[in-house]
């Protein structure tokens, strides 16, 4: 690959952004990571400082991106918010908390990048959505966050084929990682007992999908989800 295959993955303080990143830098990217927080897993990527909440940042990093860079050539959308709250004890504020992460963020990052992409010979996006946003969630707004980024992809798959860029998601079930390790014992035992393969994925499970997806042999894949779920 040249140097001008530069790859942003958000939420790369995180196991599987961390994941993500180092299986891309495997693959001769150059990675940029964005995260609210420093990476706690040590890696090789460039990192850069940003409140997804806050679109006015959002803007002025992939500036700050692409002046340091270049332009990008993949953009992973893999952070997210997610909390434990009830239904019933949600708040206005939390609900658009995580539609600010989970929908907003995603969308404009799309936005932006894809018309990078397009003015410079075209692109691969991946987002990583959940199986939460194919069925029935116990956490409502996250369910309804990742059901946003399923349509959207397929969406956009439509829209960005005329130009040159490609965008996937990935639906994964319980991840030993992050959200998957801060569940209740006995809810995280409940749900690894309905899974066929009796086990959550590891992150570089799901960094492996993200890879394919990204490259050539994926090359007729566009507005696809593919589920990654252990059987579910």
């Amino acid at each position: 690959m040249s140097s001008q295959n530069n790859a942003l993955v958000t939420g790369t303080s995180g196991e599987l952004g961390a994941a993500i990143a180092a299986r891309l830098a495997s693959e001769g990217y150059r990675v940029v990571g964005l995260d609210l927080r420093a990476p706690t897993v040590p890696g090789s990527w460039q990192h850069y400082s940003c409140d997804l909440t806050d679109i006015a940042a959002i803007t002025a990093t992939l500036e700050q991106i692409s002046q340091d860079v270049g332009p990008l050539r993949l953009l992973v959308n893999n952070a997210a918010y997610y909390n434990s709250i009830s239904f019933w004890e949600l708040s206005p504020q939390q609900i658009q908390r995580t539609m600010a992460v989970n929908v907003t963020a995603v969308l404009y990052l799309c936005q932006q990048v894809a018309n990078q992409m397009r003015n410079s010979g075209g692109g691969n996006i991946v987002n990583i959505a959940s199986i939460a946003g194919r069925s029935a969630s116990s956490q409502i707004d996250y369910g309804a966050s990742k059901a946003a980024i399923i349509n959207m992809t397929a969406t956009m798959g439509r829209l960005l084929a005329e130009h040159g860029i490609r965008i996937n998601a990935i639906a994964p079930a319980m991840i030993d990682a992050g959200m998957g390790k801060i569940l209740p014992p006995a809810v995280k035992e409940r749900y690894l007992q309905t899974t066929p393969l009796k086990r959550a994925a590891h992150p570089n499970e799901i960094a492996n999908v993200v890879a394919f997806l990204a490259s050539d042999e994926a090359s007729y894949m566009t507005g696809s989800t593919v589920d990654v779920t252990g059987g579910l």
